[in-house]
């Protein structure tokens, strides 16, 4: 059987997760039925880590630490962000205008995309870098897949942990969906290990990496920078998952080029 293992992006902490044992568990249900037929074959498991970056403030208005990378993130797409006025949810909501218009797309879906995914960014960068490492680091030595598929912040992730395995951990494939790897000084820059000459550096144990975006997914940004700043990437062509959200990872999981990449792997 084909060793996968999935590393999840934002937003999937759950109350019933008490247990990252339970967390991983609940994952690798939701992944399986999403795979649907091509799930046949697979030995599949999840690196869950959703529960090492919730936070307990209600406030609804973004931290100061979000903003800056939603800067970067609208500079990214072409806008500046200096034309808003303030510094919270008005000069958000704003930016996501802006960005809509150049997207031609609904100015709530970007709002809700970047509301769902700087904050998590933000406490990662900020303090959950090594535990979340640490996490992904024990499944992928647990786990040993032949295929790892990592979505989202899970891409960050697992790029870096997989670097910290370089030696320890050969995995054939490394295939990242909705990836904001490439996204200059908010992600790109922040990387550890860091580019070199302005080129990010592929795992040394991946010995393919294949990546694949929603043409609308507006977290994988710039798009088709991917291939352009990271030695070996395969760019895939741009897919459209979902027309209302197009960053869910169970849409991807569902599309068929998604799933023909992880069944289609051969050792």
């Amino acid at each position: 059987m084909t060793r996968v293992l999935g590393v999840h992006g934002v937003r999937n902490y759950k109350a019933a997760d008490s247990t990252p044992r339970l967390g991983s568990a609940r994952l690798r249900s939701d992944w399986l039925e999403a795979l649907g037929g091509a799930a046949a074959g697979l030995d599949l498991e999840t690196a869950y880590y959703a529960d090492l970056l919730r936070s307990e403030r209600q406030s609804t208005e973004p931290a100061d630490e979000e903003l800056a990378l939603v800067e970067q993130w609208a500079r990214a797409w072409g806008v500046d962000p200096s034309g808003a006025q303030g510094r919270a949810t008005g000069w958000l909501r704003w930016i996501c205008g802006r960005v809509a218009e150049r997207a031609g797309e609904r100015p709530a879906v970007v709002e809700k995309s970047v509301r769902l995914f700087f904050p998590e960014v933000t406490r990662y960068f900020a303090a959950g870098r090594e535990p979340v490492r640490e996490r992904v680091r024990a499944a992928l030595l647990r786990h040993r897949p032949d295929v790892v598929v990592a979505h989202s912040l899970g891409s960050v992730v697992a790029y870096e942990a997989l670097h910290d395995l370089a030696g320890e951990l050969e995995v054939p494939l490394l295939l990242t969906l909705g990836s904001p790897l490439a996204l200059p000084n908010a992600v790109f820059h922040r990387l550890d290990p860091g580019p070199l000459d302005g080129r990010g550096m592929r795992p040394p144990g991946v010995r393919r990496w294949a990546d694949i975006a929603d043409v609308g997914d507006f977290v994988a940004v710039p798009k088709g920078a991917l291939a352009r700043v990271f030695e070996g990437v395969e760019e895939q062509p741009e897919i459209s998952i979902a027309p209302l959200w197009p960053h869910s990872v169970l849409d991807y999981l569902r599309h068929p080029s998604v799933a023909g990449a992880v069944t289609g792997y051969r050792p």
